[in-house]
């Protein structure tokens, strides 16, 4: 929810019209700011709820929406570039996962990460007795083998998503 809109929309752009991939690749015909405008009128000035008060989002993708996973990647990936990545770099949406040669070089990484951009904010975890958390799941280093279980995190309060919310039917079932 906090990828700077203007900027994400805008690597976007260039990415698609890099040598007009968007239109070679669907069959199209549309411009740059055609898809510039279609982004923010799809993105910018949502309004959600919350306590029964109604408020606009300011920047950011809202909470929910089926372009955040896709702006996040977008953004993350432009950020990425600009990176000296570790050896063992992966990322999920915004969720990554580092091999290190020790702490120290660790902290050195977080410390670059978050230099990147003001809206972005890593943390860290640091596998304790071999096992980490990771992506719903925990991660068991057993000598070259990593077996994994269902991990729930301390906050968790088991509660379940309301029938009647308003929230797509596909995540209801």
């Amino acid at each position: 929810t906090n990828v700077p809109l203007d900027e994400t929309i805008e690597i976007l752009a260039n990415k698609a019209f890099r040598d007009n991939w968007f239109n070679k690749t669907n069959s199209l015909n549309i411009t740059k700011s055609d898809l510039i405008e279609l982004l923010e009128l799809a993105t910018k000035d949502q309004l959600f709820q919350y306590n029964g008060e109604l408020y606009e989002q300011k920047d950011g993708v809202g909470m929910g929406s089926p372009l955040g996973p896709l702006m996040a990647n977008a953004f993350l990936c432009h950020t990425e570039e600009h990176l000296a990545l570790p050896d063992y770099y992966r990322r999920y949406v915004d969720d990554t996962i580092t091999a290190m040669s020790c702490e120290s070089a660790a902290h050195v990484f977080l410390d670059e990460l978050n230099s990147i951009h003001p809206s972005l904010h890593f943390t860290m975890e640091i596998a304790t007795n071999g096992k980490l958390p990771f992506l719903g799941m925990f991660l068991n280093k057993n000598g070259s083998q990593i077996p994994t279980c269902v991990y729930r995190k301390p906050t968790d309060k088991g509660l379940l998503l309301h029938y009647q919310s308003h929230v797509d039917h596909r995540y209801k079932t």
